[in-house]
């Protein structure tokens, strides 16, 4: 289960990168327009654009492995989390819902930090068109740090 503090991390943050492997174990990273956290608090469904969808579905058929790390700015708190695939599929009203909030927060503190006029930042958010759903099996500390790299879930013994 996704601790209640990392689900309130994933409401605020503001930039997403999935990752995946190929057969030959060549990795590919896509970027994800929007997130959101299953009622079930173990699965997380990702939107995705076509521009960087290359490998994405045939990495998760052949190995089912997905990364999914996020980060929050300013202040780069960031976490990566690591499952097995569920399913993917067009994404669908609620996930254009999902998408807009995420883009929306993007948008908001990326101008403000750079600030740069809110359409020019609004076009670094590609339209999602695929929603992959994974299940998330362990979530690493990514904020740059001592803790970097430490795994929270599940604890480390």
């Amino acid at each position: 289960m996704i601790p209640g503090v990392i689900v309130d991390f994933l409401g605020r943050a503001t930039v997403a990168m999935g990752g995946t492997r190929d057969s030959a174990l060549v990795p590919h990273v896509h970027r994800v327009s929007g997130w959101t956290i299953e009622p079930d608090l173990q699965t997380i469904t990702c939107l995705i654009g076509s521009q960087t969808a290359n490998n994405l579905i045939q990495s998760l058929e052949d190995n089912g492995q997905f990364a999914l790390t996020v980060c929050e700015m300013p202040s780069h708190e960031t976490y990566q989390f690591k499952g097995r695939f569920v399913e993917s599929g067009p994404v669908g009203e609620a996930d254009i819902a999902t998408f807009r909030q995420c883009r929306d927060r993007f948008v908001e503190r990326i101008s403000a930090i750079l600030g740069y006029p809110a359409e020019k930042v609004r076009r670094y958010v590609a339209e999602p068109s695929i929603a992959v759903r994974f299940k998330v099996k362990e979530i690493f500390v990514q904020t740059p740090g001592p803790t970097a790299g430490k795994r929270l879930m599940p604890r480390e013994e």
